[in-house]
């Protein structure tokens, strides 16, 4: 027989899930009749439909996809009356990117989860997550403005999220010798989901590593 505790911990990472599975880009481009698959590289997120709508839909979907990477979780792990462990907590935010990432409501095949990533990591360190990535992606583009590149390619989307991957990897060390372990666990998770859902972009990137290697 499972303890009360131990099916709580289940129901909050299961709601969370459900959570992270709610497809508000799609839901929303269906509403304006547009077919996200034909957009770009065919991601159903935010970014694309921002493309495809402009920039007030875009802006929403990007703010429902981060918020559902906080909500409910937030309800619990905010809460200083009621006790529940970090690592559950942990888990339950990499569910919501999960839940997007492999979203029942599109068959498991959701969208990247990079906005219910900053999501995710604002349950378990507030500011400073998405600021180390918020931070990373802004000098990227800043950079790619300076070198006279009016917008980027999947691809350069790519290693822009692996850079900021990078100095959250830093961050996620600091932390854990600083009283936070749990973060190992939503870092290594969310890695893996994210590099998953730009598999194809990463083979392009090594492919043109390689190209230009061999010139």
């Amino acid at each position: 027989m499972f303890d009360k505790t131990f099916l709580s911990y289940l129901t909050i990472i299961f709601v969370q899930f459900l959570s992270g599975s709610i497809m508000y880009s799609y839901i929303i481009a269906r509403l304006l009749k547009i077919d996200l698959r034909k957009v770009r590289d065919g991601n159903p997120g935010s970014t694309n439909l921002w493309r495809a709508a402009g920039w007030k839909w875009g802006f929403l979907a990007l703010a429902l996809d981060y918020f559902k990477g906080v909500f409910p979780l937030a309800l619990f792990a905010w809460n200083a009356r009621v006790e529940i462990n970090p690592y559950v907590v942990s888990v339950a935010a990499l569910a919501g990117v999960a839940g997007h990432a492999f979203s029942p409501m599109l068959r498991f095949k959701g969208g990247k989860a990079i906005a219910t990533t900053f999501g995710a990591w604002s349950v378990l360190t507030k500011w400073e997550g998405p600021m180390v990535l918020g931070i990373t992606f802004t000098l990227f583009s800043v950079v790619n403005k300076l070198r006279g590149k009016r917008g980027t390619t999947p691809e350069e989307d790519t290693l822009r999220v692996f850079i900021g991957f990078f100095f959250l990897f830093i961050y996620t060390i600091w932390k854990v010798f600083n009283g936070s372990p749990e973060l190992i666990v939503l870092y290594f998770g969310n890695l893996i989901i994210v590099a998953y859902k730009h598999r194809r972009e990463i083979f392009k990137l090594i492919e043109k590593r390689g190209d230009a290697v061999n010139l």
